[in-house]
């Protein structure tokens, strides 16, 4: 059986106070005590091995005893450029991706795109985080990808992005006529993922100017939470885990 983890972003201390969600989930759901073993870590590609020191009022505190070699982090730090989806939809996105290994998730709102009042914005993001962590904790990953806030697409490719690669659905792909994503393994990598309603005109000539690649996913229209976790796994076949 493999050892329990936990989420300790001040791992490197010797000790460290676990949050309420982390301590309920080791005594309430692993039903874990004091003296156990865990792995805890940073979210920041760093775990060591520890042992629950002590259990007071549902508060866990572990003791810090020994780094832990971590699982291996892909050889390209892809950022998931992803128009804002619905509901349980982003969640979905945000726990595959991080189990496909992505170092950040730029969610984007654009002109298809079905856009909660901006309120739920920063209520959105915590709960994403939330699942991240969750999602590295079940696949033994060290890293919790950054997520950042809600932008617009053109902030988005603005950034320093390496690479910057476009899944354009099947009835678009005529209207496409932008180079291949093949060639080099790059050392960073933006996919850009549309929302719902699709990519518009304007979309198109924005990721043309910033000078975006295409990637072909087949002749079927995939569902925008299915697209993402189709793209990652055909770029990983192409570019190697490690």
């Amino acid at each position: 059986m493999s050892e329990p983890r936990s989420y300790v972003p001040d791992a490197a201390r010797g000790t460290a106070a676990l949050s309420a969600d982390e301590s309920h989930h080791l005594l309430h759901v692993l039903r874990l005590k004091a003296g156990d073993a865990v792995l805890a870590f940073d979210g920041q590609g760093n775990e060591w091995i520890a042992e629950i020191k002590s259990v007071d009022r549902s508060q866990v505190t572990l003791s810090i005893l020994e780094p832990h070699e971590p699982l291996l982090e892909p050889p390209v730090a892809v950022t998931l450029a992803i128009g804002l989806l619905k509901g349980d939809d982003m969640r979905s996105v945000v726990r595959d991706a991080t189990m496909l290994g992505v170092a950040t998730i730029a969610p984007f709102v654009s002109d298809h795109t079905a856009v909660p009042g901006e309120a739920r914005y920063g209520r959105s993001i915590d709960g994403w985080r939330r699942v991240a962590v969750a999602s590295a904790k079940q696949c033994r990953r060290a890293v919790v990808p950054v997520i950042h806030p809600v932008s617009s697409l053109d902030a988005v490719l603005a950034a320093e992005a390496g690479v910057r690669i476009c899944c354009v659905e099947p009835h678009a792909a005529a209207d496409w006529s932008a180079p291949e994503a093949r060639g080099d393994r790059p050392r960073s990598a933006t996919v850009c993922i549309g929302p719902e309603g699709g990519w518009s005109a304007s979309d198109l000539d924005c990721l043309r100017r910033r000078g975006a690649r295409s990637l072909d996913l087949g002749p079927r229209t995939l569902r925008a939470e299915t697209a993402p976790t189709v793209a990652l796994s055909v770029l990983w076949a192409e570019w190697g885990w490690q």
